[in-house]
């Protein structure tokens, strides 16, 4: 089958150090044809020799042999960028954020249905392998009903690129902030929409983005979720605490660890409300089942490392899927949707105000 010829508007550190790296290793399903860049010598990839060169997306819109254009430019510009890829007639793969506004996606959307054209969102970490794991943890249900996570991202360091400035869409809420709420929101489920409290500050980086956030989700009837991204934080936390009413998950992209109780084979534990004789406390001898979870191969590096090539090829495995063979897409527009209101909700409650186009 005929390799899905790829242009790619903006080719810095995600237009070619994630994307065009992870086309070079599926060139008998992908190849890039066009590569467009402001900047005149980024133009130019090793193993694409061929590629097109093009100052200006237009350029590269007007290029019949592009099927799928990648938009991996600045933040701000995505939404617009995807919406004149798909007006052109081609089928679109959009960075992270996926937009900042709920309008912006409905947009998008709109413009993919009226072309007829596949639009992809890229949330590539829905597939690292220990979040599959911990997924399916907890629909097992050996865990009980799950009223906890946690998701932390910790680190220290300092930013001063384009990517700590408001102007130009930065901040770590629309920067990695993605994948956590996606993975967050993956684990709180569909049964309602999340109340959002939010608190973004910034805390060493030269712009005025956020580089540090907390932000809970919580509903009635779904688990308490908390999302964490630190710049202030230099030692090591487990990425992963899980609470349900039958056990608890804790570890991270190396190892998960999970302990959890049988109640069938202990007795009812009704309300008494009569004191216990020699003024004891409740207690009960509990006999924990454990298992643990480590990967097969190295471990899908994480919390704000660059993404491990695994995610990014099942990702792309699934878009080759849609756009040849007309299978379903897994990460859906509308699903992705959902996350960006979380994220907008979060501006609005911090009185930021939204990036605008240049």
């Amino acid at each position: 089958m005929e390799p899905i010829k790829v242009g790619i508007i903006g080719f810095g550190r995600s237009g070619c150090s994630i994307h065009a790296s992870g086309i070079e290793k599926m060139q008998d399903r992908f190849t890039i044809c066009a590569i467009c860049d402001e900047i005149p010598e980024r133009r130019t990839h090793a193993s694409f020799p061929n590629a097109k060169q093009y100052a200006t997306a237009e350029e590269l819109l007007a290029d019949k042999e592009v099927e799928l254009v990648v938009v991996a430019t600045y933040n701000y510009s995505h939404a617009k960028y995807a919406i004149m890829a798909l007006d052109a007639g081609k089928h679109v793969l959009c960075e992270k954020p996926f937009g900042y506004r709920t309008d912006d996606v409905d947009a998008m959307i709109e413009a993919a249905k009226r072309n007829n054209r596949i639009l992809q969102p890229f949330q590539q970490r829905r597939y690292e392998e220990d979040f599959q794991k911990v997924l399916e943890i907890c629909k097992s249900g050996v865990l009980g009903k799950i009223k906890y996570v946690r998701i932390s991202w910790p680190g220290f360091s300092r930013r001063w690129d384009w990517q700590t400035s408001r102007a130009f869409g930065g901040g770590q809420l629309y920067n990695n902030g993605p994948h956590l709420v996606d993975h967050g929101m993956e684990l709180f489920g569909t049964e309602e929409e999340p109340e959002v409290c939010a608190f973004l500050r910034n805390s060493l980086s030269s712009g005025d983005a956020e580089d540090e956030f907390n932000i809970t989700l919580h509903g009635k009837n779904s688990p308490q979720v908390e999302l964490i991204i630190s710049a202030t934080n230099a030692f090591p936390q487990d990425r992963w605490p899980i609470c349900g009413t039958a056990g608890t998950l804790h570890g991270g992209t190396s190892k998960l660890e999970w302990k959890y109780v049988d109640w069938s084979k202990y007795p009812e534990r009704p309300l008494d409300t009569v004191p216990l004789e020699g003024r004891k406390y409740c207690s009960e001898k509990l006999e924990f089942i454990t298992e643990t979870w480590e990967p097969e191969g190295a471990a899908d590096s994480g919390a704000g490392a660059a993404p491990a090539p695994k995610p990014v090829k099942k990702l792309y495995d699934t878009l080759f899927e849609a756009i040849r063979n007309g299978k379903p897409q897994e990460i859906t527009p509308a699903d992705i949707r959902r996350r960006i209101a979380v994220m907008q909700k979060a501006y609005e409650q911090n009185n930021i105000p939204f990036p605008s186009e240049k």
